[in-house]
């Protein structure tokens, strides 16, 4: 169960992320970025060419103001007054266009993101790149597949099915060996019952005569191979929890952003079929852009309808800013998380490079936990290319500023 549950993490996680990167560099995205700083860019060359207008017009103004005999002279401050009054009016105009660009184009930009997230954190097919190496990693604590084991539980089960008398302590390490021996009993590696296991054979090896001298023999062999094999899994076993620590974060956030992509699909009249058909069941980014493209257009009427409105002129600024900086907070956690899976893989790398000296554990061992090697380096290659948390957090932090 806990191989299974560990695999579909990794395999949700593995295969969405391979959109993450090309959706953060997204044609639709980077062009309404384009859009928002060209027009801030033109409206602040704007301001500077009005800024020195009322340079000029106030210069002028200051030379006719002791001419006031002359009529010629009254009448240009007169007109150079009005000028200036002109001038005042179109960079009140100008100020006022800046925030609504901004909005506008950065409301867009939050609902697109949105959707990208929901693309990233959306379950999916298991991803084949990790197939090999989870099933690989799952085997290791398989102590029924191995040869010293199974030799060991052969010669044991001689002697146990001769034993006579009814001991208490020998039905209990017995009933602990079966539990260890049967994989579909799923009972991890590690802890009492493998304690159990190790201490009750060595004390049994040590009260047996010359009859049972083939397990005697291979009892030692079998104990090493188990302590390792229990090593390993506690230690990874710590791995895999914080696995499920992610994975709860993980369904926490695609719970919150499929909520607020609702509450955004309600609020810009947009069909919630029309993008689960066009969007999530698309099979090209051809697609999926032509769907972004067409919701930038609704989004765009949308405010057009709210800012031509005098009841709502002005007022849904704010509500769009609420669901600016609730997209970007979903992409700056997703981001983090991210940051904890790639963290995960590098403690794995580590523990295989821990366990896979043959001088100190067994060959058989050792050569399960050496074979794990080819399939990560495979893993963390499609990680790397597909996905850089960093560069994801570092994007949701300035995805609202204006690159100048």
């Amino acid at each position: 169960m806990k191989k299974t549950f560990l695999f579909a993490t990794l395999a949700l996680f593995f295969f969405n992320v391979l959109y993450s990167q090309t959706d953060s560099l997204n044609f639709i995205s980077e062009q309404i970025k384009i859009e928002r700083d060209y027009q801030l860019k033109l409206l602040n060359e704007q301001l500077i060419s009005n800024e020195e207008e009322v340079i000029k017009f106030r210069e002028l103004i200051e030379n006719t103001r002791l001419a006031q005999t002359d009529n010629v002279k009254a009448q240009d401050r007169i007109k150079n007054l009005e000028n200036l009054q002109l001038a005042f009016e179109k960079r009140l105009e100008i100020l006022e266009k800046a925030p609504k660009i901004k909005i506008e184009h950065n409301g867009q930009l939050a609902f697109i993101e949105l959707l990208s997230i929901q693309r990233d954190i959306r379950p999916a097919d298991l991803f084949v790149t990790s197939q090999d190496f989870f099933k690989q990693l799952g085997n290791i604590g398989m102590i029924q597949q191995y040869k010293s084991f199974t030799d060991w539980k052969s010669e044991y089960d001689k002697w146990y099915s001769s034993q006579k008398s009814n001991d208490q302590m020998r039905e209990l390490i017995n009933n602990s060996i079966t539990l260890i021996s049967d994989a579909a009993n799923n009972v991890p590696l590690y802890g009492s019952i493998v304690q159990t296991v190790s201490s009750g054979a060595g004390a049994i090896v040590s009260s047996l005569g010359r009859k049972q001298e083939r397990l005697k023999q291979v009892t030692p062999v079998m104990l090493r191979l188990l302590n390792a094999t229990s090593q390993f899994e506690n230690q990874k076993s710590i791995i895999d929890y914080e696995w499920e620590l992610i994975n709860r974060e993980l369904e926490q956030l695609k719970k919150e952003n499929e909520a607020l992509l609702d509450e955004q699909l309600n609020y810009y009249g947009i069909k919630k079929g029309e993008y689960e058909v066009r969007y999530l069941k698309a099979t090209t980014e051809t697609e999926r852009d032509k769907f972004k493209a067409s919701c930038r257009d609704v989004i765009s009427k949308k405010f057009n309808s709210l800012e031509s409105d005098s009841d709502t002129k002005g007022k849904w600024y704010g509500q769009v800013e609420v669901y600016m900086y609730k997209v970007q907070s979903l992409r700056m956690r997703f981001g983090q998380l991210t940051t904890r899976m790639f963290s995960n893989i590098e403690r794995y790398e580590h523990l295989i490079s821990v366990y896979s000296n043959n001088e100190n554990f067994p060959q058989e061992f050792t050569s399960k936990i050496n074979g794990l090697e080819k399939s990560l380096h495979l893993v963390k290659e499609k990680f790397y290319s597909s996905f850089n948390p960093a560069k994801y957090i570092e994007d949701s932090a300035t995805m609202y500023i204006e690159k100048q």
